[in-house]
């Protein structure tokens, strides 16, 4: 089976791949795709996985691909209710998380509108709100679904590290929870998690610093 990835390094969504890459310990072809991603994704976008020349350009599917590929170590579990709520909870990290947080990437400029602040505002009190869901659904769970990493929490290094940088750049807090801080301990201890919430960090702060220099 020939595999090739188009990926690109700011992005959220491919950074959830890379979560799982490193955790199965996949060894792949990828192609930093800058821009025209028409080219070569039948959407249009990334990442973009390409199966024997077929292409497929959805987060969600690819990281199940990998899941079939390469079975062990799994990101699944063995349990086929458990596996409903790791896939519950997997979209609604992208649907509620992921989704508010990138609201904030237009509002990254040089000059503002004074209405921007109440949107930044409104903003974080979504993304407060939304993580209180989350962490309410997950429960005593170590990781957001489980006791060990699964799907629902490869989104989570590319999302703590947006917030983090977001809060600095906008001069915003969230409330912590206790919650909040127990997952944040166990993103910082498993390796595949704190590798990409490191690597996506130095590329958003990056983007933070060239958007202001354009």
């Amino acid at each position: 089976m020939k595999l090739k990835l188009y990926s690109n390094s700011h992005s959220v969504s491919c950074s959830k791949i890379e979560v799982a890459l490193d955790f199965k310990s996949i060894e792949i072809d990828k192609v930093e795709a800058i821009n025209n991603y028409g080219s070569f994704s039948p959407t249009a976008t990334v990442p973009c996985l390409s199966i024997d020349d077929k292409m497929i350009s959805d987060s969600g599917a690819i990281l199940e691909f990998f899941e079939e590929y390469l079975p062990d170590p799994s990101l699944l579990s063995n349990n086929l209710s458990n596996n409903i709520q790791i896939r519950f909870m997997a979209k609604l990290v992208d649907e509620k998380l992921v989704n508010s947080i990138r609201k904030l990437f237009s509002l990254v400029k040089n000059t503002s509108h004074p209405s921007d602040n109440l949107m930044i505002s409104n903003i974080f009190i979504e993304l407060e709100a939304n993580l209180n869901l989350i962490f309410r659904i997950k429960g005593d769970n170590v990781f957001l679904a489980s006791s060990c990493l699964s799907l629902a929490d490869c989104s989570a290094p590319a999302f703590f590290s947006m917030l983090k940088e977001f809060e600095i750049h906008f001069n915003q807090q969230i409330k912590k929870s206790d919650e909040f801080l127990k997952y944040e301990k166990s993103l910082n201890e498993n390796i595949s998690l704190n590798k990409e919430y490191k690597r996506y960090g130095f590329e958003i702060r990056n983007w933070i610093s060239n958007k202001l220099l354009a």
